[in-house]
């Protein structure tokens, strides 16, 4: 599942979601909301993509400012530097992420070869 980050141009806010597909969930949100939606980043995680997403929505809750409509609308965020230390944030749990399957998937053919 991708963790991901979007700019909406008009008003000027950041969305940070979750999806499945990710250029469909982009078309999707883009079709339903005002002013145009692209990917800043995006993440695609092994696992936890909807725990990170709820702990960075806390996290910045101060930061809050949905839209009137458009889907995902709860989910956009005003412009700040608190942007990059989320996406270091996001960046940083999805590394550890890759880590831990990669490191699990060399310990196993690391005993089966041996």
């Amino acid at each position: 599942m991708y963790l991901y980050f979007l700019i909406s141009t008009n008003p000027r806010r950041y969305k940070i979601g979750i999806g499945k597909r990710l250029q469909k969930r982009v078309a999707q949100v883009d079709r339903t909301t005002k002013g145009n939606q692209r990917v800043l980043i995006a993440f695609d995680m092994p696992f936890g993509a909807r725990s990170t997403e709820t702990l960075l929505h806390r996290r910045y809750v101060r930061q809050h400012a949905p839209l009137r409509a458009g889907s995902g609308k709860t989910e956009y965020f005003k412009p700040g530097l608190w942007l990059l230390e989320a996406v270091v944030i996001a960046g940083a749990v999805c590394l550890g992420q890759w880590i831990l399957v990669w490191m699990s998937i060399y310990l196993i053919l690391l005993i089966f070869l041996h």
